[in-house]
């Protein structure tokens, strides 16, 4: 071959070899920047994921927020509102510290559930400020303030899971992309023979080959930085069980220092009891290498320097140096984790145990769960009510209007609360405090809905009771003065606005007097019943007669269209007045006189109509009892 030939040759051998030195550069650089971008990205958004997360379990659970918040509600003290408010803004800080960091659509969802719930929380929290305020007992309160934080926790642990698996992904693939590097790097070696034999005419490509190796070498340095900062303990043990290297994180979790941990083995942070057993799965995972979860089946557990136990969860890869295998072990101190878990099965239990009565539906108002006091409330099993609607407790106490702006509010303000009658199974109705809430999903859709129930019927009973006894005479059961003012009141105003008559007619019975001190107080409450009895039976529906005090008693008469219908009624109550209580000594005459003002020509007050009543009652009794007035005529007898 000539020289010419030769040189064409050595060119394009050089061209060549030169391109594909050019190649292997520009591809390991590419690959380490694509390791380093990859590490950095993942490590700022772990490290951020992971505090926020860290700072909701401490700010917002039974530790803090919630705990906070029950004993505010139990002991009612003063110095729980600013730390009860210092959680609440601490939990807000640490989601939107979240939500910056750009969540995947399914963290952004959990987010949003629980954001939803710490709002509900502070809505909570200043309504039971305001209850305490009021002087409510915590049961009361407690009934007001019921939140169901089961969706909170739910994802919380679905972050906590969430970015524990991408950690584990993340490391898996960082790991991958190192070794692949670091192959691709072993293989240009192989270039360095070839550089030899045109070392003349390739020394600018050798010493770019070299500046390569330098940067492979740099790239495992970095590699190895970002081992160091990586989110969990890392470990490197060889087959025999002695760790080989750490990083910071596992110095701090096991308390050790890095001297003290060079050489040691891997049982001695294992607890006395699981070491033999964790010596097989040792020798086990370097028979058959491969990448694992170690506690997929079972839960782990360390110990510290200080003898410390705690959970842990352990991914193993593996890598080889100098022909000898090496266990590469990720490990994650979980005891967060643990407790969050703890915490959510004790929220289901409080969930099927509590005594307030919950049901869950879908979107279209098919039931989807219950608690047990559901069913003790509605006398339906689980069985009965899955896949059910609403519908089957309806009450005739509520009609088609009141479902409908029930409906109004939960569409338009997502929350409603108010008195709602329950069929039971029996069919008989029941009252109770309800409470309905709408869920909603990231889009803003409603995916559920949640109500409570909580059984008032005592409570309806004691109204009625309370009301019974403030405005009703219990001898007679005709309305008390106190109702008795409020109809009048009533009456007049009605007058007034229809341009009506209205009436109010005093009566005074005649002769009791002597029934009581003749035959006694209970001959003479007979007489009062029997009187309060005539009285009813002559007045109109839309009339009130009530007892004012012991013979003494009242009446509106409302919508009058002339005084000669008030002189009929009221002399058929006068005629119905005169009774007769036969007695040792002969029968004793009662009867009654009644004086009638009238709205609004003898006034317009209602105090001075009932004076003025009194007054012609008066004159119906000087005038021989037996008898009514109307107060027109003691005008005109005072010359008025």
């Amino acid at each position: 071959m000539g020289l010419r030939a030769k040189t064409i040759a050595i060119t394009f051998i050089a061209a060549a070899l030169m391109a594909v030195l050019l190649a292997f550069g520009l591809e390991t650089r590419s690959r380490i920047v694509q390791v380093e971008a990859r590490w950095v990205d993942f490590n700022h958004y772990l490290a951020g994921a992971n505090n926020a997360l860290a700072r909701i379990n401490r700010h917002l659970g039974y530790g803090g927020f919630i705990h906070h918040f029950k004993n505010y509600i139990l002991h009612q003290t003063d110095d729980l509102p600013a730390q009860i408010e210092a959680d609440l803004h601490q939990t807000e800080h640490a989601i939107e510290d979240y939500y910056a960091l750009q969540p995947s659509e399914a963290e952004r969802a959990a987010l949003d559930r629980l954001n939803h719930t710490v709002r509900i929380y502070r809505a909570k929290f200043d309504f039971a400020r305001k209850l305490v305020s009021e002087g409510n007992s915590p049961r009361q309160i407690e009934i007001h303030v019921q939140v169901n934080d089961t969706p909170a926790l739910a994802a919380i642990d679905f972050l906590t899971r969430n970015a524990l698996a991408q950690a584990q992904r993340h490391e898996q693939q960082t790991s991958q992309a190192l070794n692949a590097t670091l192959d691709y790097t072993n293989r240009g070696v192989l270039l360095v023979p070839l550089i030899a034999l045109v070392a003349g005419l390739l020394i600018v490509f050798l010493r770019r080959l070299m500046q390569a190796t330098e940067q492979a070498a740099a790239a495992r340095n970095y590699a190895e930085s970002l081992v160091e900062a990586a989110p969990d303990a890392w470990l490197i043990v060889d087959e025999e069980g002695g760790i080989q290297g750490v990083n910071a994180l596992s110095l701090s979790l096991f308390g050790y220092d890095a001297e003290e941990m060079q050489g040691l083995s891997i049982e001695a942070l294992i607890p006395n009891h699981l070491r033999q057993a964790h010596v097989g799965m040792r020798q086990g995972f370097f028979r058959h290498l491969s990448q694992r979860p170690m506690n997929k089946n079972r839960p782990l557990v360390a110990v510290n320097k200080a003898g410390e136990e705690f959970p842990v969860e352990v991914s193993l890869s593996f890598t080889t140096y100098e022909g000898k295998p090496l266990a590469i072990a990720a490990i994650r101190d979980v005891t967060e984790k643990r407790q969050a878990e703890q915490r959510l099965r004790l929220t289901q239990q409080v969930f099927e145990l509590t005594a307030e009565a919950i049901l869950v539906t879908d979107e279209n108002l098919h039931i989807v769960d219950m608690n047990a006091a559901f069913c003790r409330l509605t006398g339906y099993s689980r069985e009965d009510l899955m896949g059910q609607t609403p519908h089957m407790f309806s009450a005739d106490q509520h009609d088609e209007a009141f479902y409908h702006e029930v409906c109004q509010v939960l569409g338009e303000e997502s929350h409603w609360q108010g008195e709602v009658w329950i069929r039971h199974r029996s069919g008989e109705a029941q009252p109770s405090l309800g409470t309905f809430s709408a869920v909603h999903n990231a889009q803003g859709v409603v995916t559920h809905y949640v109500a409570t129930y909580s059984d008032i019927s005592h409570l309806k009973e004691n109204e009625d009771r309370l009301e019974l006894l403030a405005h009703f005479d219990q001898l007679t059961s005709l309305p008390n003065r106190m109702l008795f003012h409020d109809r009048l009141r009533s009456a007049r105003a009605r007058a007034h606005r229809n341009g009506t008559l209205m009436a109010v007619m005093y009566v005074d019975l005649d002769g009791f007097k002597a029934v009581n001190d003749t035959l006694g107080h209970a001959t003479g409450d007979k007489l009062l019943g029997k009187a309060a009895a005539q009285l009813r039976a002559c007045v109109r529906e839309d009339d009130t007669v009530a007892r004012l005090g012991g013979d003494e008693f009242a009446v509106v008469f409302n919508g009058l269209e002339s005084a000669e219908i008030l002189a009929r009624l009221a002399q058929r109550i006068v005629d119905s007045l005169k009774l007769e209580v036969p007695s040792a000594d002969g029968p004793l005459r009662v009867g009654g006189s009644a004086g009638i003002a009238v709205y609004p020509q003898d006034g317009e007050d209602v105090d001075v109509l009932l004076e003025r009543a009194d007054q012609a009652m008066y004159e119906a009794k000087r005038r021989g009892k037996g008898c009514y007035c109307f107060f027109s005529a003691v005008r005109n007898n005072l010359g008025g």
